[in-house]
């Protein structure tokens, strides 16, 4: 297992299964085993940074491959190292390197371009033969390969405290895939319809947006239907967000993280089967907190069940799109002790 600190986390998912797992995530053999038993069918993690010597980067679909991309092209290539992949269905990669004498490889989300992270310490990733909740399964890319040592500029981006690299235009943008790009276009109509955008003008935009953000593009008739759609609603309107609040306000929920929780499920039953926005500031607005706390709230749903992330957010924005669970979670066979990375 290469001298690395495992620990076990829910089936499907990424959430720890241990409330200490930073002190307890364990690299001896008997230990991990009892874990195997208790928890049969369970994910597994690496505790990233210098107790198990490694640190991760973290390629996270089509926006984090356009972020290395840039970076690459910048700076120049990184080595050939242990790599596996993900189960995203817009595919997704861990690289694995090892942690540096003398630095301290922090984590960080975004630091290095939309759709790049880094996990080192005080941090974990999923690994094979784990199962992704999309039901695919956690892949060693080179199984055989040593973790290789990252170059220096990669370490000093990382050292720094800004970055440099600028993404394409299209990696600060909300991409819609298939399944996503109907929805998508609808949202950005009718909040245009909201602010009282006529029928032609959302056209024009939605035209526009559709050749930017859709892979692939949707026909322009599609288009244009949409546009029509939300044309019929008068200008203005109700705001799904504002209505989500009102509705959670008559309702007896504990304040804060249990009525953040009521606002994400309020928003998803208005929108079955659609992903649901989270703004950041405005939620603070309506909540009477900081936004960094609705952040905070916000991770903590996604570790615990309540989350998905459909779309990578958009961080000036400090908004996201997501999808609720009501955490029912389904099994998967046992995976045996023998399929554990080494």
């Amino acid at each position: 297992m290469r001298g690395w600190r495992l620990l076990p986390c829910s089936v499907r998912g990424k959430t720890p299964l241990l409330k200490r797992w930073p002190t307890l995530a364990s690299s001896d053999l008997a230990t991990i085993q009892g874990w195997a038993a208790e928890h049969s069918e369970c994910n597994w993690g690496v505790a990233t940074g210098p107790e198990s010597r490694v640190f991760v980067l973290d390629v996270d679909g089509e926006s984090g491959r356009a972020s290395l991309a840039a970076l690459v092209a910048k700076h120049g290539l990184l080595p050939v190292t242990l790599a596996s992949r993900t189960g995203r269905e817009d595919g997704g990669e861990h690289r694995w390197f090892r942690c540096p004498q003398g630095q301290e490889i922090r984590s960080n989300a975004g630091k290095l371009g939309e759709g790049l992270d880094v996990r080192g310490a005080g941090g974990y990733v999923i690994v094979p033969p784990s199962i992704h909740e999309s039901g695919r399964a956690y892949q060693w890319a080179n199984p055989e390969h040593p973790t290789a040592d990252a170059p220096k500029w990669f370490l000093d981006l990382l050292a720094g405290g800004t970055q440099t690299v600028h993404n394409p235009p299209r990696a600060h943008i909300s991409i819609f895939f298939e399944g996503q790009r109907n929805d998508g276009l609808a949202r950005l109509g009718g909040a245009m319809r909201r602010r009282g955008a006529t029928q032609a003008e959302i056209e024009r935009r939605l035209t526009a947006e559709n050749q930017q953000r859709c892979r692939p593009p949707l026909p322009t008739d599609e288009v244009r239907k949409i546009a029509a759609s939300v044309a019929r609603y008068e200008p203005g309107g109700p705001d799904p967000l504002e209505t989500a609040w009102k509705a959670v306000l008559d309702e007896p929920h504990p304040r804060g993280y249990g009525q953040f929780i009521a606002l994400a499920r309020t928003l998803q039953l208005a929108r079955p089967g659609l992903s649901i926005a989270l703004p950041l500031i405005r939620i603070g607005d309506h909540m009477r907190c900081d936004w960094t706390q609705v952040r905070r709230w916000r991770k903590r749903a996604v570790c615990e069940g309540w989350l998905r992330l459909t779309e990578h957010p958009i961080p000036h924005r400090k908004a996201g799109m997501y999808a609720f669970n009501e955490k029912s979670v389904p099994l998967r066979p046992t995976v045996p002790l023998s399929q554990m990375p080494h």
